[in-house]
């Protein structure tokens, strides 16, 4: 289950899986911002260049929780 504040693309934060831990919104702050309320991260924006894409990259294969997924 996808965020509802999380933005249409390939990369998003699957909310059932998320500790609210923070990892992937140190990772890519450019693109990733946490929901005090929720406690749970989400994906604001997609990727608009290689930093951001790699930056998001990253946070998938650090989350302790693997919450951030990037699709096909």
């Amino acid at each position: 289950m996808r965020h509802p504040q999380n933005a249409e693309g390939k990369f998003w934060i699957h909310q059932e899986e998320c500790v609210g831990c923070q990892v992937c919104t140190t990772e890519a702050p450019a693109n990733i911002r946490y929901d005090e309320d929720a406690n749970k991260s989400y994906v604001f924006k997609q990727p608009e260049n290689d930093a951001e894409l790699h930056a998001l990259r990253e946070a998938v294969e650090l989350c302790p929780a693997l919450a951030p997924k990037e699709d096909s």
